[in-house]
């Protein structure tokens, strides 16, 4: 089992040239963020191709782990960000970033500007779009939906989690004047960012034809972390587990008991929303605040969401743990799980922040190399808050 590299052209997936993959690069994958990676191949192989197959944007790498069967499983995939750099005499690094950095490329408008008239561009700027009665996950999809429906703005992105609507769901409405607002992937990040905000993930998928495309999932409304059917079985105490390496770090900076979220507005009409939690000034706990900002938001609903979320987020100090696996071991298989997975973790009585046990930890991070199959996982505990957990400024006496 090894690693494998593929071009393919960005905006259909249509499968290009295999790369002799060096073992230089890596990758790496957060939670909800985009994906970085590199790729180190020949300069001979990349002179006997096209130069429009290492155009930057119009060309894609995807590299995927090649399983026991010897079938291929994409595991991180999108455009090259840059013409071939990092030179050798007789190599070359590609620098590529997931599909989500195509998104931050792309700008969300009520209509294109079907011309350049002065009229025309005033009516794309006084027209919105406005998503009522959906989970925020429904409306990440439409926001994408929107993102492609642009002349030269197709990519091969199809949708693999349920649509949910009702009158009881939520709310978004983006301004065309906010254009510097407006890129797509910001969009998507403000929807997976506030409390209960749904996980996002565009993984990509060798297609039966052999090209590839970028499937879409994220969570509900009561599920807001992605769906997964596998879950690995870590056990630190184990000598027979797959774990090469385990550590331990905590990080206190976040603790906060009031949040002041600010939005839209200039001076003292500034808009404002004020969330707090009384319940942590018990047993001597001073008053912590913190403040945090969404300028462009003049979204009462969405300026509250955020201040919740921050609060919720800043409950506790952060624990995270960090192992080292080996992502060829049956127990932890590339493929087999996805950042944002629960995974069981078992802990021994050695360490001072953690308890010893069985917990459930969610994976945030996830990064290796090329020329093995070991991998970094990075895990923290999985808080999920109700809606009526926190007060806000409305509540506040």
């Amino acid at each position: 089992m090894t690693w494998v590299a593929h071009l393919v052209r960005t905006m259909d997936g249509a499968r290009g040239a295999q790369l002799t993959l060096s073992n230089e690069g890596g990758w790496e994958i957060p939670l909800n963020g985009i994906e970085e990676f590199s790729v180190t191949v020949g300069k001979r192989q990349l002179l006997r191709l096209d130069p429009l197959w290492w155009k930057p944007w119009r060309v894609s790498v995807a590299v995927s782990w090649v399983r026991e069967d010897g079938s291929l499983d994409a595991w991180v995939a999108g455009p090259l960000v840059n013409l071939p750099s990092g030179e050798s005499r007789t190599t070359a690094t590609l620098p590529c970033r997931g599909i989500g950095a195509a998104l931050a490329e792309r700008v969300l408008t009520a209509q294109e500007p079907i011309n350049l008239s002065t009229a025309a561009q005033v009516e794309m700027m006084t027209k919105n779009l406005r998503y009522a009665g959906m989970s925020y996950g429904t409306i990440a999809q439409e926001v994408v939906k929107r993102g492609l429906a642009k002349v030269g703005g197709s990519y091969p992105i199809v949708f693999g989690s349920p649509r949910e609507q009702g009158s009881t769901l939520r709310t978004r409405t983006y301004d065309g004047y906010n254009l510097a607002n407006n890129q797509v992937w910001k969009r998507l990040a403000e929807l997976s960012g506030v409390r209960n905000g749904p996980d996002i993930a565009f993984r990509p998928r060798w297609r039966d034809d052999g090209n590839l495309e970028w499937v879409m999932v994220h969570g509900t409304h009561a599920q807001p972390q992605i769906a997964q059917t596998w879950a690995m079985d870590l056990d630190t105490t184990s000598h027979r587990s797959p774990i090469a390496s385990v550590n331990v770090t905590t990080d206190a900076s976040r603790l906060a008991s009031r949040v002041y979220w600010t939005g839209a507005g200039e001076g003292s009409t500034t808009m404002v929303r004020v969330a707090e939690d009384r319940s942590r000034l018990a047993d001597q706990m001073p008053l912590l605040e913190t403040v945090g900002s969404t300028s462009d938001s003049d979204n009462r609903n969405l300026i509250r969401d955020h201040a919740l979320g921050e609060l919720a987020a800043s409950k506790t100090p952060v624990t995270q743990i960090d192992m080292r696996v080996n992502g060829a071991d049956p127990r932890a298989e590339i493929g087999r799980w996805r950042v944002g997975d629960a995974a069981r973790v078992t802990m021994g009585d050695e360490w001072l922040t953690v308890p010893a046990g069985t917990t459930s930890k969610r994976i945030i991070a996830a990064s290796g190399s090329w020329k093995n199959s070991m991998v970094d996982l990075s895990f923290q505990d999985d808080a999920v808050h109700g809606p009526d957990d926190y007060l806000d400024e409305e509540e506040i006496e």
